[in-house]
């Protein structure tokens, strides 16, 4: 794969993506190195900060199909991955089969709006899926399409009426993407878009985008870099680190998963910035986002009210190479 090609239909994106989604380079950065890696993505904010947007228009711009599941307390699997139902003969009433019907999983872009409002049992619907890409249902195993994406999205405003991710299905998200209010001069142009949204061209080379991963693992990571991420990673984890703040407030650590996912997305970004080889700025610029949805604190954290993110910010503070 010719990666100058490759990185002019990546700005391309990111740029189609910025008319769409005003003053977010960050979100949207985060977002591109998700489809680079071929991984799954969180992203938590407020309502209305165009978190549902953003992926819509991705799925648009690289012209797959696409499926929203508003996620509720009374939505069950079966919503989700579909299954057997009976069906009858148009022609002869009295004639009957039990055929599949496949769920909205059953697509290349899975939008999991406002997914810690469903229950435990149906946000385990799509452990298996984010894994393995695949839906086994009454001992028959169906693949996915491929491409398959899943992008969920939660407002960490509400607590009514929600249940927390588990830890098992937090880890199958590459990245946890924060996304922020607008500021001022943003919200400005905000306010005065039109109510009509425009669509957005397919990229005429959005396979190759797609399809990116393997090129994006051939990207070199220096060895000191590697060690750096792997260190990095078991800092995180109580038992192992020598770290104060971590010690004080983490019950438990990020899971060799994420050593995984933070080399991968430091060499989706070292391409993104047009860079040979992985440095460490790359490592910092996406290290919180891979790490902050694979900590478990303690209940000293919520007494003291420290959140996940800023115990990554310290972490990857004390951390530099």
């Amino acid at each position: 794969m010719d990666l100058n090609q490759l990185r002019d239909n990546t700005n391309e994106l990111r740029r189609l993506l910025g008319t769409k989604v005003l003053g977010q380079p960050q979100v949207i950065d985060l977002v591109v190195t998700t489809v680079l890696c071929g991984g799954h993505a969180l992203l938590t904010g407020a309502p209305g900060v165009a978190k549902t947007t953003l992926v819509r228009s991705l799925a648009q711009v690289l012209g797959c199909g696409y499926k929203r599941i508003q996620f509720t307390p009374d939505l069950t699997p079966f919503d989700i991955l579909g299954g057997d139902t009976i069906q009858f003969d148009d022609k002869n009433p009295d004639l009957k089969k039990i055929a599949f019907v496949p769920g909205p999983v059953f697509s290349p872009f899975v939008l999991a709006d406002e997914i810690n409002r469903a229950s435990p049992r149906t946000q385990s619907a799509l452990l298996e899926a984010m894994q393995e890409r695949q839906v086994s249902l009454n001992g028959v195993s169906r693949p996915l399409p491929r491409p398959f994406f899943v992008f969920a999205t939660q407002n960490p405003i509400e607590n009514e009426g929600t249940f927390p991710l588990p830890e098992a299905q937090l880890d199958r998200f590459l990245v946890n993407i924060d996304v922020d209010y607008p500021s001022f001069e943003t919200e400005l142009q905000v306010a005065v878009l039109p109510a009509a949204e425009k669509e957005l061209p397919a990229l005429q080379a959005a396979v190759q985008i797609i399809n990116a991963r393997q090129a994006i693992e051939q990207i070199l990571i220096p060895q000191p870099i590697l060690e750096a991420c792997v260190r990095l990673v078991r800092n995180t984890r109580p038992a192992e680190t020598k770290l104060p703040h971590v010690k004080k407030y983490v019950e438990y650590g990020a899971s060799p998963r994420a050593a995984q996912s933070l080399v991968l997305a430091a060499k989706a970004t070292a391409f993104l910035t047009n860079s040979s080889q992985v440095g460490w700025e790359h490592v910092e610029r996406v290290a919180t986002a891979v790490l902050q949805h694979r900590l478990v604190l303690n209940f000293k954290a919520a007494t003291d009210g420290i959140n996940s993110k800023s115990v990554c910010k310290t972490l990857i503070a004390e951390s530099i190479l």
